[in-house]
């Protein structure tokens, strides 16, 4: 054995063998970027409008598996870990040593795929009067200003109906703005 390779051989028992864009998956999460669908980052992942975009996209897509960054904190982590098994796709953690940059989660696949745009610059926002709300029928001005301001969370909320009202169902968002109830 010769000098370089005495020294390559060292080398790899040291830092160990070196990878294809190393640098590349670290950054997405131990993934290559042609095989990411999605991304979010460790500030988006935290709010509760990612679940739902998360979901929406593990549905429309040829997605195979989630993997988070294993410093997310349990209460998000087990959220994701739901959504995984329903969607019987395939979850994953890895290591935050094992990572750059500020991506916490991304939907990936195992073959490439040809997405440009992975991560959002935004997440779409619920506005915070909906947000707030402490149940999911509204009325139909409500219903009405959802669809118009955030389509992406009207399958979260219902319209009051004839039955409903005859209930006494109240929109939640008239209660708790003005504790009257819009027709």
């Amino acid at each position: 054995m010769d000098n370089n390779q005495l020294e390559k051989y060292i080398e790899h028992g040291i830092s160990g063998t070196p990878q294809i864009k190393g640098q590349e998956k670290k950054m997405w999460l131990g993934e290559f970027r042609e095989r990411i669908i999605f991304a979010l980052t460790q500030e988006q992942i935290k709010r509760k409008e990612a679940l739902k975009v998360v979901k929406d996209k593990i549905n429309s897509g040829n997605i195979d598996k989630i993997i988070l960054r294993e410093d997310i904190s349990e209460v998000i982590k087990e959220n994701y870990m739901d959504i995984a098994q329903k969607a019987q796709k395939n979850y994953k953690e890895i290591h935050k040593n094992s990572t750059s940059g500020e991506i916490a989660l991304v939907l990936a696949s195992e073959e490439a795929v040809n997405e440009k745009e992975v991560l959002l610059e935004e997440l779409p926002i619920l506005p915070e009067k909906f947000y707030k709300a402490k149940s999911n029928k509204l009325c139909k001005k409500h219903m009405k200003e959802l669809q118009d301001t955030a389509p992406l969370f009207v399958s979260e909320f219902e319209e009051i109906g004839l039955f409903d009202k005859l209930g006494g169902a109240k929109c939640a968002v008239c209660v708790q703005n003005q504790g009257t109830v819009n027709e």
